[in-house]
């Protein structure tokens, strides 16, 4: 064993960053563009064992690869002052978290309480609607419905639910998250039935990792007369919000204004998070063209 070991030991060379090792392939040399081309389009659990290949294999992946291949995914640049480590962009390679929605049971297609904790349910609860009721069809040309009929329906008492999204959890690293601060939108559909007013509530909260709100954006629609029987969206996008962002509680809910008993109230679909692909500053995109012959 012991005889072994010094055999493989002394077999062993030392790296040369001018020499060829990591280049050929059988008995055929391959350039570092070429081999970096062809690492871009493996997918990264075939890249994780790459590293282990050999040093020049894991400095091509650690110091280019990964990003690279994380900027063709979100189809951004993310170059940047910043240096962040390859596992931020190992991350975005194997979570993909930019451009999705990050809330789960986002029109109720899993009942009312999978994925959401109920605050307050008064009147006859939280229900689902498949289809809704009272009001026209989810329009089958907004793609987070997925041609779905469904939502949730709130009553003549307080109706308010809650999710919280764990950032990490979904791919983004607190570095990614700090230098870069990615835009954070949140957006919901709201409606009412055309025979009963109500009220809609929404509040979207950015936590830090105690769950301290680091900011927060509210919307409170009274719904009635020419409003009523329509779908309305709520959108806001959060930007340069500071360090610190590791949560985001989704908050949505509502009540009839004629204390009708059923579910009468407010209803929503299609809650999003979606965490958009970072906007570089102008200084750098600058830096980035003046690298270009």
């Amino acid at each position: 064993m012991g005889q072994s070991h010094d055999r493989a030991m002394s077999n062993q060379t030392t790296f040369d960053a001018n020499g060829e090792n990591g280049l050929i392939m059988g008995d055929k040399y391959l350039p570092e563009e070429l081999l970096i081309e062809i690492f871009i389009y493996t997918d990264y659990k075939t890249l994780l064992k790459c590293q282990l290949v050999c040093k020049r294999w894991k400095d091509l992946l650690q110091e280019y690869v990964w990003r690279k291949k994380a900027e063709m995914i979100i189809d951004r640049s993310l170059s940047s002052d910043k240096d962040l480590p390859w596992y931020v962009y190992y991350l975005i390679c194997k979570k993909r978290p930019f451009e999705r929605n990050l809330l789960k049971n986002h029109s109720g297609q899993y009942g009312v309480k999978k994925h959401w904790k109920i605050v307050a349910e008064g009147g006859n609860r939280w229900v689902v609607e498949n289809p809704p009721v009272g009001v026209p069809p989810l329009s089958a040309n907004v793609p987070i419905f997925e041609g779905k009929q469904c939502c949730f329906a709130t009553s003549y008492i307080n109706c308010c639910k809650v999710q919280k999204i764990d950032l990490e959890e979904e791919g983004l690293h607190p570095l990614l998250l700090d230098n870069l601060q990615p835009p954070v939108q949140v957006s919901e559909w709201y409606s009412c039935r055309w025979d009963c007013p109500a009220i809609y509530e929404f509040t979207a909260e950015l936590l830090d990792k105690d769950d301290k709100v680091i900011d927060s954006f509210q919307h409170r629609d009274s719904i009635e007369g020419e409003n009523q029987n329509q779908w309305l969206r709520v959108l806001y996008t959060f930007k340069n919000y500071g360090s610190g962002l590791r949560k985001i509680n989704f908050y949505h809910g509502g009540v009839d204004k004629l204390f009708w008993e059923g579910n009468y109230g407010s209803k929503m679909a299609g809650a999003c998070v979606c965490i958009k692909a970072p906007e570089l500053q102008r200084s750098e995109l600058d830096a980035d063209n003046s690298n270009v012959d």
